[in-house]
């Protein structure tokens, strides 16, 4: 078994700080005292390996990576059921065993299948059953500002998603105890009908949180997924959006005064008192073409190798290890896709296509680090310290609007590629649905699985 994990030294005693503590922090009368910031990725593949993720979880310590972040879909035609409880049972043990630290995305499929009640049941049962395998992290909902995720997507979505986080919060802290649970899992634009600009959900949000009369908590952290402009897929961290309702990596001071404008003075907290930010799903997609495992034409743009190390830098120095209110940074994916068109060999689509990853396509055997795996391994291991600046200190505009600290590129809203997750390997475990990702606004309303 060929392993990469010479590309960097791995720094095993920070490592273990590092998963033991993702996503603590504490509060204290200035605000955040800063914490650990942990790296790791948002990859389906692992829980889906026919080796539990033996070979995924070496690659993922390689790179210094102490954590992964797996999907779960909720079916209202199965309403007590974890359909991919079987993944669960061959890859989590082996998570726990490795040292990975695991998160779970729980939404529901169709995108119409937002029932509180029936869904927050099911998602305490995925918290009961995970605990055993020391799985606390729980993100409630995927993207719920896009139509993709959530139908309808009109006025009526935000208050409805504060409904289905508060009764989620209540029972999976009832199942768990331990759990941290995680809002939102936030697009960063809009697209036009199908999706709400995350600016106003997220007041929209608090808006149902105060007309509600709820006291406590609806999050312990929150879920972002800063991508790039898709009409620019090339730019790099410092370049956000020019729409003050979109945001991008330069753009967090957006987020935190929307959280700030929809809850302050209210029981859940901000970014001004602690709560901070889980960097969801990020990613930049590198040109395949020196590689013979890939299929098909790329249909978006693409960096170098050695850009996407370059911009994954800057994110870390200047941005992310800077602002104690980012307590982790899931890169989309480990792994690269070998359809570069979300295309099988045959030419029917079977959804995905993302070359972001920092391993090439093809797994055990096949798969060879990019330039990034290497170059940004000690980064990922020093966590907070890869700083090169002052810690941000953000304070709060007095006016509800963001202030001149702000940064905003040019380019403003636009659609993006359709983008997903491998298929399973093996005949043991159920089949999964197809795919569906970030950036694919289709209207259809079919079971698929997140990317």
């Amino acid at each position: 078994m060929k392993h990469f994990a010479a590309a960097g030294v791995l720094l095993c005693t920070a490592l273990t700080v590092l998963v033991s503590t993702a996503g603590a922090h504490t509060r204290g009368p200035g605000g955040i005292v800063p914490g650990p910031l942990v790296w790791g990725v948002a990859d389906d593949a692992g829980k889906y390996a026919d080796d539990g993720g033996a070979w995924f979880d070496q690659e993922l310590k390689g790179a210094n990576l102490g954590e992964e972040r797996w999907t779960l879909s909720w079916s209202p035609d199965r309403p007590t059921t974890i359909d991919e409880l079987p993944f669960l049972n061959r890859a989590a043990p082996q998570a726990q065993q490795d040292g990975i630290k695991v998160e779970l995305a729980l939404y529901g499929r169709p995108a119409s299948a937002h029932d509180a009640t029936a869904f927050c049941a099911w998602a305490a049962t995925v918290a009961q059953t995970a605990a055993q395998w020391g799985i606390h992290d729980f993100i409630v909902w995927n993207e719920p500002n896009t139509q993709l995720y959530w139908n309808p997507q009109n006025s009526s979505a935000p208050a409805a998603y504060e409904a289905l986080l508060a009764a989620c919060y209540d029972s999976i802290h009832a199942a768990d105890p331990e759990a941290n649970v995680i809002g939102f899992g936030l697009s960063p634009r809009s697209n036009g009908p199908t999706q709400t600009a995350p600016i106003p959900f997220i007041r929209g949000v608090g808006a149902a949180y105060r007309a509600s009369g709820r006291t406590e908590p609806i999050m312990d952290e929150m879920s972002i997924h800063p991508y790039p402009n898709p009409n620019s897929p090339t730019d790099s961290p410092d370049v956000g959006y020019a729409n003050p309702s979109f945001f991008g990596v330069s753009n967090l001071d957006r987020v935190k005064q929307a959280l700030y404008d929809a809850f302050n003075g209210t029981g859940q907290p901000t970014t001004v008192d602690g709560l901070q930010f889980v960097i969801d799903e990020l990613g930049w997609q590198t040109d395949t073409t020196a590689y013979p495992q890939y299929i098909h034409d790329e249909n978006v743009g693409v960096v170098s190798e050695q850009t996407q190390a370059q911009y994954l830098r800057v994110a870390a120095q200047k941005y992310f290890a800077c602002d104690p209110s980012v307590a982790a940074v899931n890169l989309f994916l480990l792994e690269d896709e070998s359809t570069r068109d979300g295309r099988d060999a045959t030419g029917a689509v079977v959804g995905g296509g993302w070359q972001s990853g920092l391993l090439t396509a093809g797994g055990e055997g096949i798969s060879t680090p990019k330039q990034a795996y290497s170059a940004l391994a000690p980064l990922f291991a020093a966590g907070r310290s890869a700083c090169t600046g002052p810690l941000v200190n953000w304070t709060p505009a007095a006016s509800g609007k963001v202030g001149p600290t702000s940064k905003a590129g040019a380019k403003g809203k636009g659609k993006g590629k359709s983008k997903g997750a491998p298929p399973v390997n093996g005949l043991t475990v159920p089949a999964k649905p197809p795919l569906c990702s970030l950036g694919t606004h289709s209207t259809k309303q079919q079971p698929c699985r997140k990317k």
